[in-house]
């Protein structure tokens, strides 16, 4: 169901009919939902008329026949259809991209996958001290901040701290 509803957003995404076409036809070929949910051919000859059926609308039919007939359909040059093909591909190309980047990038991260978070205070360490260029003492106290952490430092004497 995941695959048939991104594969569904990509059939809306590109509207170029060869990509639509082989994404359609791609996935019938391998998802039995929705091939079960397909017309079978007796439903859609229900739908469907042939010329024959019509015959009896008698001067209706005649009139949308001709109609049929006179219309023209304005079509493209080759070369136009070409020109157009190129940015169309492009962008296609690149939509396309974008989705598999971004769901290779986004594949992993969830709640449960992100790593631990560790306090500050147990990030934070002193390994050595200099006052004055000389070794000193220091001490690391936890404010009621969150966020604050203080070092003090002082000199060291040999009978403590001064």
């Amino acid at each position: 169901m995941r695959v048939c509803k991104i594969l569904d957003f990509l059939f809306k995404a590109v509207p170029l009919r060869p990509w639509q076409a082989f994404l359609v036809r791609s996935h019938m070929e391998r998802c039995p939902a929705c091939r079960s949910s397909l017309a079978g051919r007796e439903e859609t000859r229900r739908v469907l008329a042939r010329p024959e059926d019509l015959q009896g609308l008698g001067p209706l039919w005649s009139k949308v026949r001709s109609g049929i007939a006179s219309h023209d359909v304005p079509r493209r040059s080759p070369a136009e259809g070409k020109a157009l093909r190129g940015p169309l591909f492009a962008a296609a190309a690149a939509i396309m991209l974008a989705v598999v980047l971004g769901l290779w990038f986004f594949r992993g991260f969830t709640a449960e996958n992100a790593p631990p978070v560790v306090p500050a205070e147990q990030k934070f360490e002193v390994d050595y001290v200099r006052v004055d260029g000389r070794p000193a003492d220091s001490y690391i106290v936890r404010s009621r901040e969150p966020k604050m952490t203080l070092v003090w430092a002082g000199k060291r004497i040999k009978g403590g701290l001064s």
